[in-house]
C-alpha cells in the first residue's frame, strides 16, 4: 500500500489538522506502509524533502499561505506523477485538498477529511461561501470514495450542506490518553486562566481578553491569563492588553515543547477556547481529559460538552458573559472525560481505524 497525505502544514508546525495528519503518518509508517506528505509550508528553516519517523515529507512553497496555502506549480505536477494507491486529503478551507482531487488519477482511491465549519474565516471568505460550497459539492466531494467527520456536528453540518453526499463516516479524533493520564492536575494560585491556539481573528482571542479584563476590573486580581500560541494577531492582541490595563496579569508564551505546554495544562485553573470555527478541538478534550474547568461556546461543535455538563458554556462574547464564565469554571467541579463516553479515541485505536478504512477502500478497487 502507498498512501499519500495531502494537508497545508506539516510537524514541525502545530495545529489541530497538522498533529492528526502526523499521527496518521507516522503509525502507517510503523505498520511498514509507504507513506508520503505533501503540505505547502515550505520556508527558509524547513527542507523541501525529508524523512522523519519513516515519512517521506516533501513540502512546497506557497504563492498565497495563510489561509489558502496555494502552492507553487511544482505542487501539482509533482502529484500528478505520484503513484500512490490512496490520497488522503485534509482541510477543505484549503486549496491544496481542491488541487488534490482535481488531480487525482482515476484508480486512485480518494479519501476527504474535511475539517468542515460551514463558515470562512474572514468576512471576505464568508462573503465567497456560496462559490467555495459549489466548488466543494461539484468538484471535490464528487471525487471522494469517502468523507471523514471528525464529530457528530461536523457530520451533522455536511449532510446539511451538502445532502446529496451520504458517503460520510464519522470517526472521532484521537488524543493521547496515555500521556494526558500521566499528567497531574495540580492547579496553583494566582489562578491561571490558559489558551492554546493560533492567534488569529476567528479564534477570537480579543473576546477572551476583554473577558478577562472584565474579570479584573471586578476585583478579582487572584486570576493570571496565559496565552499558549503565536499567529497574525499578535502585535494586535499585545497593543490590546496594553490598552485595556491588564499587561500585569496576561503572559504570553510561544514555541513550547511538548512537556512545557503539559506543565501549562498541569497548573491551569480554567482553559478556554472561545472559537466557532471547528470541527473537533484537540486541546480542549486534552483540558477535559486532564480534569481542567473548560470554557466554550454554548453553539458549534463544542456545545455538546455544555449539554453534557462537561463544560462551561458562554452565550455570547459580552465580556461580562466571558467573565462570568471565567469565575463559573473556576468554582466549579467537572467529571473528567475519558474514551470510554466515545467521544475521542485513542491515537492507537484512531489509527488503526483509518488502516482499516484504507484497506476496504483498496479491496473495493
Amino acid at each position: 500500500m502507498r498512501v499519500l497525505q495531502v494537508t497545508p502544514r506539516y510537524f514541525p508546525n502545530i495545529g489541530g489538522v497538522e498533529v492528526v495528519v502526523q499521527k496518521i503518518s507516522e503509525a502507517l509508517a510503523a505498520n511498514g506502509v509507504a507513506v508520503t506528505v505533501y503540505s505547502a509550508d515550505l520556508n527558509h528553516g524547513l527542507s523541501k524533502q525529508q524523512e522523519t519517523n519513516g515519512v517521506l515529507i516533501k513540502r512546497f512553497a506557497p504563492l498565497f499561505g495563510d489561509p489558502l496555502y496555494f502552492p507553487e506549480p511544482r505542487f501539482m505536477a509533482s502529484l500528478r506523477r505520484e503513484k500512490a494507491d490512496i490520497i488522503h486529503a485534509h482541510n477543505a478551507h484549503t486549496l491544496p485538498l481542491f488541487l488534490a482531487a482535481l488531480l487525482k488519477h482515476r484508480k486512485q482511491r480518494f479519501l476527504l477529511q474535511p475539517y468542515y465549519h460551514r463558515f470562512g474565516q474572514s468576512t471576505v471568505r464568508n462573503s465567497l461561501l456560496k462559490l467555495y460550497k459549489y466548488g466543494l459539492n461539484n468538484m471535490v466531494f464528487s471525487r471522494a470514495d469517502l468523507i471523514l467527520a471528525n464529530s457528530t456536528h461536523e457530520k451533522q453540518t455536511l449532510y446539511e450542506d451538502f445532502p446529496k453526499w451520504r458517503n460520510v463516516v464519522l470517526i472521532p479524533l484521537g488524543i493521547d490518553a496515555s500521556e494526558i493520564i500521566s499528567v497531574k492536575h495540580n492547579p496553583v494560585e494566582p489562578k491561571r486562566i490558559l489558551y492554546v491556539g493560533a492567534l488569529r481573528p476567528y479564534k477570537n482571542v480579543d473576546k477572551i481578553l476583554e473577558g478577562f479584563a472584565w474579570l479584573i476590573k471586578k476585583g478579582n486580581a487572584g486570576f493570571r491569563l496565559v496565552i499558549v500560541g503565536e499567529g497574525s494577531e499578535y502585535d494586535f492582541l499585545v497593543d490590546l492588553v496594553r490598552g485595556l490595563g491588564i499587561s500585569s496579569f496576561v503572559e504570553w508564551k510561544q514555541g513550547l515543547s511538548r512537556q512545557q505546554l503539559l506543565t501549562e495544562y498541569a497548573k491551569a485553573s480554567v482553559f478556554v477556547l472561545l472559537s466557532s470555527l471547528e470541527s473537533f478541538s484537540l486541546v480542549v478534550y486534552e483540558a477535559l481529559a486532564m480534569g481542567i474547568p473548560s470554557v466554550v461556546l454554548n453553539y458549534g461543535v463544542l456545545s455538546d460538552l455544555v449539554d453534557a455538563g462537561l463544560a462551561e458554556g458562554v452565550n455570547s462574547l459580552n465580556a461580562r458573559d466571558v467573565a462570568d464564565a471565567f469565575l463559573r469554571a473556576s468554582r466549579g467541579t467537572y467529571p473528567k472525560i475519558s474514551d470510554e463516553m466515545n467521544i475521542f479515541l485513542d491515537w492507537k485505536d484512531y489509527s488503526n481505524r483509518i488502516i482499516s478504512i484504507y484497506d476496504k477502500l483498496l479491496e473495493e478497487r
